[in-house]
């Protein structure tokens, strides 16, 4: 009742008729109310056995909508952490950056958006860079290799380097670094290596971009 299109639908429920009104009643709780009682009881039921359902006599209790989408969520929630934790590759893909700061499990809420400052384009980039589905030489050898694009960097110093994810973040001179990581196994053994891969991000603000895919010279 708190929501602002609650306090809307009301106001204009009793806007059409001076007979419609609300009743509040104050409810104490554990006083042997039998509604009261039977909430308190679902509630201990769901957090003592999650996603379990409360029988009577071998019957199904009936359930609001809003329980029922609950244990929905919290099943699946407890199966996506399920996968998230055996680290398959069949679950993650084989170069998904393996560190617990890439692994924050939510079915709602802005991560990895809201840690990077509620910026699209940055967190676009973000994921490309940890999933390794950025506009790289080798992405476009493993998904593409029917179009035959470019998959050399020119943009360093000296001769044409295999333009990978590796070769962006530890090895093009093009770009500004702060770490000192030379290569995925020492990246992923810093503590936070989120904040490193968005620093990087900041610092050079066409890496994982499409700008910065290899072109034909």
């Amino acid at each position: 009742m708190v929501s602002i299109s609650a306090c809307r639908t009301l106001h204009d429920w009793f806007e059409r008729d001076g007979r419609n009104h609300l009743q509040l009643h104050y409810c104490p709780l554990h006083c042997g109310i039998a509604e009261n009682e039977g909430v308190d009881a679902d509630v201990r039921a769901r957090v003592q056995n999650p996603g379990a359902v409360r029988r009577e006599n071998g019957g199904v209790y009936p359930v609001s909508f809003s329980y029922a989408r609950s244990c929905i969520t919290e099943n699946a929630l407890d199966e996506w952490r399920q996968n998230a934790s055996d680290s398959s590759v069949e679950y993650w893909g084989r170069f998904h950056l393996r560190h617990r700061a890439f692994r924050t499990i939510r079915h709602t809420g802005p991560f990895p958006l809201k840690r990077l400052g509620g910026r699209p384009e940055l967190a676009a980039r973000f994921i490309r860079c940890v999933t390794a589905h950025a506009p790289t030489g080798h992405y476009r050898d493993r998904f593409r290799p029917q179009h035959a694009e470019p998959t050399l960097c020119t943009l360093h110093t000296g001769r044409p380097a295999y333009h990978t994810r590796e070769h962006v973040l530890f090895k093009c001179d093009k770009y500004v670094r702060r770490y000192r990581h030379s290569s995925i196994e020492d990246f992923l053994q810093s503590l936070d290596p989120f904040y490193d891969i968005e620093q990087f991000l900041r610092d050079n603000p066409l890496a994982f971009s499409f700008d910065d895919a290899p072109r034909d010279h």
